[in-house]
This record gives structure tokens, sequence and C-alpha cells, in this order.
């Protein structure tokens, strides 16, 4: 009751009330002759009033008041684009013209409000990067600002853009002083992805010839899911190459290419072992190993918070992944025990 009481103040009932106004302004505005002659035009100004306006209501008039994170604003501006999805109506040449412009305005939102805290993106990052590798520190930056799950959900799509355009100038990103942990050079790991990226961009123009033929709107969107997909594992693997696993003296760093990520104590380390299979599939365990066959068992003496694509975490207690020369990585770990 009592953080119930917090949201009720004068402000917030403003808020409330404006934004009622807004939506039904914005409701009776689709239904005009003015909506049916220029429906992109008149849609456009009807989403920047229900996303960014709201958004800015919300912002000065509850949020800053109230020293709310940015994340409740974004999900503010989330809230309504959805609600401005319901309200548009569906024209034949919506679907292909419009929506895509709704996620650039959602991408352009984003940007805009990591432009106003970008000083404390920049000094967070500075005060994380001696202590950890790039993307640790980026998140964690984000996170002071946006809140974990934004920051996750916006370094998964981020990340996936960054390495496929910036991937073959990178170096790798180990921390000096520690040993890289490479997966990919013993197991054809590489290959493996090159193959399953050409077998699967032949079969994007096969299905998109065929959807296009009964629907150009499905087509539109499954071909762009298919390439979105294609540029998650290109990424992967440049991730995979860019920026291995790597030991130091206290912590085991975990990154299987985009997908997996988690910051392993030494001392949280009961058990490892060479394998030589998939191990059997039971509750808290994760295999890390992409198209190939792991080769190492991690046992934890207590479950270890995994990060995944787009904010997705798991508790793990045992862990396998591949990396080249298991013989030596178990060697290592355990003389560094």
């Amino acid at each position: 009751m009592a953080s119930l009481r917090l949201f009720l103040t004068p402000k917030t009932g403003y808020f409330v009330l404006l934004t009622g106004l807004i939506i039904g302004i914005e409701l009776a505005v689709t239904h005009t002759a003015g909506f049916n002659r220029h429906p992109v035009a008149v849609s456009l100004g009807v989403v920047f009033d229900l996303v960014f306006v709201t958004t800015g209501l919300f912002y000065w008039l509850v949020a800053k008041p109230l020293r709310l994170p940015r994340s409740r604003s974004i999900l503010i501006a989330v809230l309504m684009l959805r609600l401005a999805s319901f309200i548009l109506p569906k024209g034949d040449f919506l679907p292909n013209q419009f929506w895509p412009v709704l996620l650039i305005l959602t991408e352009v939102m984003v940007l805009i409000l990591a432009g106003l805290r970008i000083r404390t993106i920049v000094q967070t990052y500075r005060r994380l990067r001696p202590h950890a590798d790039k993307e640790t520190a980026l998140q964690g930056s984000l996170a002071a600002v946006f809140g974990h799950k934004v920051a996750a959900i916006i370094m998964g799509e981020g990340l996936t853009l960054y390495y496929v355009l910036m991937g073959w100038r990178l170096t790798q990103d180990v921390l000096p002083g520690s040993t890289a942990l490479t997966t990919h050079r013993q197991s054809g790991q590489i290959a493996l992805v090159v193959s399953l990226l050409i077998v699967g961009l032949i079969e994007t123009v096969g299905v998109h010839v065929l959807l296009n033929r009964w629907n150009p709107s499905v087509a539109f969107w499954v071909t762009l899911t298919s390439v979105y997909g294609l540029l998650f594992f290109i990424a992967d693997m440049i991730a995979t190459v860019k920026r291995p696993s790597y030991l130091t003296d206290t912590h085991l760093h975990l990154r299987l290419g985009v997908r997996w990520r988690a910051i392993v104590p030494r001392s949280a380390i009961a058990n490892v072992r060479r394998i030589h299979e998939k191990p059997v599939k039971q509750s808290g365990q994760l295999n890390g190993a992409f198209l190939t066959a792991p080769t190492i068992l991690l046992t934890f003496s207590e479950p270890i918070c995994f990060d995944g694509p787009y904010g997705l975490k798991k508790q793990i207690s045992q862990f396998s992944f591949c990396v080249d020369n298991p013989d030596s990585f178990v060697q290592l770990l355990r003389e560094r025990a």
C-alpha cells in the first residue's frame, strides 16, 4: 500500500487524464476523411502522439518526480506502440509500408534515450572496463540507464549487427594475463556453420518464391525473419572466433558466441571431467556446444546464472561445452585450483 501511495500524486493523475485524452483524439482521427486520403502520413502522426508524446508526459510528470528508472519510460513507450497497432486500421498496404516504420521508430526512441544519458553510460563503462571485457562493461553501463532486462535486449540485437558489420576488423578480446580457451579450431564448428548458412540461404530463397505466389505480405515477413536468423548465426560464428572464453586465476569466463555467457568463480567449480558425447539431459544442465559434441563437463557447487540472448537467463548446475585441447584445459583448471 505504501508503494501505491507514492504513485497517487496530482501529476500522476494529470498524466492519466492527458493520456486518455490523447488516445480518444487519435481514435477519432483514424475515422476521419483525412485519414482515408493520407493514411500513411496520418498514421505516422498518430504513432508519434501515442508513443513519443505520452512517453514524454510520463517522464516529466511521473518518472522524473518519483525518480523511476529509465526502463519504466521505455516500457510505457513499448506499451503505447502496441496500443497504436490496435488503434490503426489494417489497410491492404500497411503491413509492408508502415509496420517496418514502427520498428524504426522504436529503435530511434531507444537511441534518443541513450543519447540523453550518454554521459552516465560512458562513465560507467570506463569504471567497469579495467575489470571486465568490452561486452560485460557495455551491458553494465547500459543497465545503469535502462535496467538489466532492457539492456540485455539491446545487447542481444546490437551484438548481432556489431559482429556482422565489424567482426572482420576485431581482435581477440581477452583480459591481459588470462588464458584464452578456443572452441572452433579442432571441432570443425566454423565449417559446419558455413554449411548451415549455405543451406539456410538456399531454403530462404526457395520459401520466399513459393510464399510470394500465395501471399506477398507473408513472404516478406517470413523472409525477413529467416535473414535475421542467418545474421544471428554469422554473428555467433564471428564471436566464437574473436571473443573466446578465457581463464584467470580466480574466474572462468565462459563466452559461447552470442548465445551464452557466464562468469564462474573458480571456487564454484566442484568437478571438471573429460567427456566424448552429450550428457543425458537433466534439470539444471545446459549444453553450450553448437553443432559439435561437447568435450568438457563442469559441475558447480551451486547454481550459476548463465546469460543468453535477448535477456534469457538460466540457473545452471552442470555445463557441457567444447574446447580445443580438452586434456590441457582440465589440467590447467586443476593446476590453478
